[in-house]
Parts: C-alpha cells; structure tokens; sequence
C-alpha cells in the first residue's frame, strides 16, 4: 500500500528556552510554532490521484470541536506562529478543505490527526502526522464464465450510506461486455460496524436479475475489490468473491450472493422490444398439422409427422417450457419427475422421463444457436397413454434479451 506522510518538524532542536513560562500571572496564551512545517509526500501512494504537498489544508479545533483555524500549507508557513489560549486542541491535516464526501469517483481523501496541549506562555512544536486514506475504496470486476452470461446492459451499484451510491455500469453490444471498473471512494460512517452494500442488477442468461450482498467490518485504508463470479456446477450457481486489502495485511472472503428476479409492476421499461425475429414454427414440409395450438394425436394405426424449426437470429441465451394438463395423471407424473417447467438449457437429471414422452431437445449447447429443428413425432405412442390436452408452451429468450412464446397443445381424444 502507498501512504502519504506529512511531517510536522521544528525548525531547531527543542531547548528549554522554548517552553519557558512567562512570568507574568496574567499571561494566559500559548503558541504553536508553525515556521518549520513541511509537507512531505512519499511517491508511493495508494491511489492513482493524490494531492501534492503544497495542496494540503491543516485544521485547528479546540476540545469543543470549534473549528479556530484553517488554512492551506502555503498560508501556514506564511503565518510562521500561531498564538492560542491556553487549553486542549487537535491539529488535524487534509488533502482537501472539504469534508470527505459521502462517495465519489477518483477522488481519495488522506488526512490525520494529533492532539496538542497550549500551555500558557510557552511555545508548542507538534510531533509529525502521518497522514492515510480517510475512505474505503471500491472497484468491480467480473470473470469470464459470469461475462459470459450476460446478455444485455446492467450496472453494480456500491453504496455505504444508500442515499449517496456510486453506480459502475456495464456494457453489452452485440456478444461483446465492457464494463466500468473506476475507483470509487467511500466515507466510513459507523466506524468498526459500517456496512457495504453491493448490487447487481442487469440481463443474466436473458433475465433481468438482481444480486445483493452485503460487507460488514468496512474500515479506512480497506480497498474492496468486489468480483462477481460465476461456479460453475451442475446447478450454475452463481457467487461473490471479494477480496479485501488494507495497510496491515490481504484476506479474502466469499459473500453468499442473493440472486432473483427483478419485480416488474406493468411492463419493463429497461427490456428489449419485439421478438427479435425468433420463430417457432412447423417445419415447411410437415403438413399433416397445420396449428401448433391444435395438434390431434392421431391413433396408434397411423403415422404422426410433428416436426418443428426454430429460428433465432440473435442466438439462445434461454429455453424454457412450462406444462399444463387437463390430466391429472399427466400432471402427477410430470411432478414426480422435476416439476412442470423444464429448463432445456439446463434441464434437472430426474426430468430425463419427460423427454420420453415429449422428445424436445435438450443440452448445454442449444446455447447461441441460431436454427434449430427437431422432432415431436415420437411423442405419439407415449403421449396416447394420458388421455385430454396438455400444453407445452415453449419460451425462447435471445442473446439481446428479445423473447417469443408459442404453444404446443397435445389433444389425445
């Protein structure tokens, strides 16, 4: 870590002439020797913007906390000494004359402070301040399995007080994710107790979702680089990992990390317009059917042809169909075998029964495809065994976040 050092050094060695006490009864100052301060700053900082010596202010508050002086270093060298009533009083060093602000990009705060006694008649000459980042720093970053989820705009935003966030947004054109990963500073509010809270919101795997955490134990100097990571497993779950540095030592820590759906109240502003050309269709040459809403299953003595293309310009990003029966024995199967929505991206292992009966395809590596065909035809002599109507109503989500649903209706008479 880099630090910044100011240091506070009198002009000649301290003798005893220089605290001498005054005779006189009635003197009831002090000064505070100002002529040989200096200002050093060490070139190794923490930060890439920091002030130059000559642009630090110094504070003088007394045991009240009533601001009696401040001015910049070039005005403290000028004053050379500063006479003061006796009493208690903080010096206090900033890199800005104001105070630290709530949160803000690219603009740290070092400061520090050192308590100092004027006794009357006598001059004071103040240790040196080392001076340190004043905020918590933040950044955001995210690895290449969660970039490759993304499938439109989003944004993190990072907050300690919520009516000050800082918001690192994210890019998506065409496949391709840019994203913000500024320094943002922040002011610890409730020293050891302060609390950060990290969001996510934006188009994952063709969803707008939303994912939360939050830091505990945020302190100064803590520079928290917050990366948002996808494990990949069986069930894709998603996680945090955060490291966080400070000027003692480096830890990390994982965060649990709060993933689901936004709540949309009437339609979604932020979502993508029209159906981005996806079509879900029968295949020109299958002319037995001529409405997927209206499929008969012929009986066992004749053929069935159901064949169905799919067309998505922009490439699955997700495919998801949900079951419905005027069956219960149908419904109690479906339930017993993972539930009434597939997932065919990523479908449950126990779902493998469904596709005996209704063969959609199914895997990892419908994703990004742009055409799709494939054949309902053998779901004839399974589906003859439940008799009534069932709906399979497929969803198609692209790469853009555009979407399209068509139903399949099943009638076994």
């Amino acid at each position: 870590m880099k630090r910044i050092i100011i240091s506070l050094i009198s002009a000649s060695v301290v003798l005893a002439a220089c605290s001498r006490l005054e005779s006189s009864p009635v003197v009831r100052d002090g000064v505070l020797s100002l002529s040989s301060l200096t200002v050093n700053c060490d070139t190794a900082v923490l930060t890439r913007a920091y002030a130059s010596a000559e642009d630090y202010f110094l504070f003088i508050s007394d045991a009240a906390g009533r601001q009696v002086w401040s001015g910049s270093y070039d005005s403290a060298v000028a004053a050379d000494t500063l006479t003061l009533p006796q009493g208690d009083y903080v010096l206090g060093a900033r890199s800005t004359m104001e105070e630290v602000p709530d949160a803000v990009f690219g603009l740290p705060v070092y400061g520090a402070e050192q308590e100092f006694t004027i006794v009357a008649g006598q001059t004071t000459c103040p240790d040196r301040l080392v001076c340190t980042l004043l905020q918590a720093k933040a950044t955001v970053s995210y690895d290449e399995e969660f970039l490759k989820c993304i499938t439109g705009d989003g944004s993190a935003k990072v907050c300690i007080n919520p009516s000050y966030p800082l918001e690192y947004p994210l890019y998506y054109n065409g496949g391709v994710v840019a994203y913000d990963n500024s320094e943002g500073y922040f002011k610890v509010n409730n020293d050891l107790n302060t609390t950060m809270n990290v969001t996510f919101s934006g188009m994952i795997d063709g969803r707008r979702q939303t994912m939360t955490a939050n830091l505990t134990g945020i302190q100064p100097r803590q520079w928290c680089q917050i990366r948002f990571i996808r494990k990949v497993d069986n069930q894709g779950t998603a996680s945090f990992s955060i490291t966080i540095d400070d000027y003692i030592s480096d830890s990390e820590l994982s965060v649990p990390l709060t993933v689901q759906s936004e709540p949309v109240i009437g339609e979604d502003p932020l979502a993508p317009k029209g159906d981005g050309g996806i079509r879900i269709e029968l295949a020109p040459d299958c002319t037995q059917f001529s409405d997927l809403s209206d499929i008969n299953v012929p009986g066992i003595d004749k053929g069935m042809d159901l064949r169905l293309h799919i067309t998505v310009p922009d490439g699955v990003a997700s495919m998801i169909v949900n079951m419905e029966s005027t069956n219960v024995s149908f419904l109690d199967a479906v339930e017993l075998a993972g539930g009434t929505t597939l997932n065919l991206l990523d479908p449950k292992e126990e779902q493998d029964i469904v596709f005996q009966i209704v063969p959609f395809p199914h895997g990892n590596d419908l994703k990004g495809k742009t055409s799709i065909d494939f054949d309902l035809s053998a779901a004839q002599e399974p589906i003859l065994a439940f008799p009534g109507e069932h709906t399979f109503t497929i969803k198609i989500i692209d790469s853009r976040g555009c979407s399209k649903s068509v139903a399949v209706t099943l009638k076994v008479r």
